[in-house]
């Protein structure tokens, strides 16, 4: 899945020094970056280790408005890794569903490195953080397109060989992370629901957001997860869920 975003972005960059991933590899789902002795830790979606021990670090996002906000966060998660990597590529790659101008200035790709701005050349480092919106990607006709479009939830007949493959391991691996419950602890998802909540309340401007946001996300997700384990597609329980959640 991740190679197919990186050679769509090479497509529009090839001179960039992100490559695709081959080889052996471990993944690793909530990745914990430990941040000290008291085990205080950042959560990233997965990270992949490569035979050279070069990661790529992946994080889907849903919401634009987060706390701390998804420029800022993306630059924590960025710092992490490299301070994991014991001087290996530490690669940050994040899937936007709604787009974010102050990193993607309208594009569909947008890839941060470090430069000298006195000579513009790249530094000796290669890790880079790169952003993909999900939404302008998903109307190009191209198995990149076709597989933003499936992650968004907008279609499902896909024509692209890997990226049927793909939504098949998707939704064969649903009904087993659904009824395992210490994975799903393990995501989050419960948290996840209650952040978009609290967030909600904070736009909405209510005195009580907090409180209001966060039931209204446990309830939201709630109502999705059962739609979904009911064999419910994810565009249909999402026009379900927006007509008993209105806005």
């Amino acid at each position: 899945m991740v190679n197919i975003f990186i050679d769509e972005y090479k497509k529009n960059r090839q001179d960039t020094r992100l490559k695709p991933i081959y080889g052996e590899i471990k993944v690793r789902t909530q990745f914990k970056h430990f941040l000290d002795s008291k085990s205080k830790t950042r959560d990233q979606d997965i990270r992949i280790t490569e035979e050279d021990s070069k990661t790529t670090y992946i994080e889907f996002q849903n919401k634009v408005n987060t706390t701390p906000s998804i420029p800022v966060r993306s630059v924590e998660y960025f710092g992490l890794g490299i301070g994991h990597s014991k001087g290996k590529s530490a690669n940050q790659i994040w899937l936007l569903a709604e787009d974010i101008s102050q990193v993607l200035n309208g594009s569909i790709f947008s890839r941060y490195i470090l430069k000298d701005e006195i000579t513009n050349r790249v530094h000796p480092e290669d890790s880079g953080i790169m952003y993909v919106s999900l939404r302008l990607l998903s109307n190009e006709d191209s198995p990149a397109g076709e597989l933003a479009s499936f992650l968004l939830g907008k279609r499902a007949d896909a024509k692209d060989k890997d990226v049927i493959r793909i939504a098949e391991s998707f939704k064969d691996s649903f009904g087993d992370f659904m009824s395992d419950k210490e994975v799903s602890k393990m995501l989050t998802l419960r948290e996840r629901g209650w952040q978009e909540g609290l967030q909600e309340g904070l736009l909405e401007g209510e005195a009580r957001g907090e409180a209001r946001g966060e039931a209204r996300g446990e309830a939201k997700l709630n109502e999705f997860i059962t739609l979904i384990s009911r064999g419910m597609s994810v565009e249909e329980a999402k026009l379900k869920i927006s007509k008993e959640f209105p806005a």
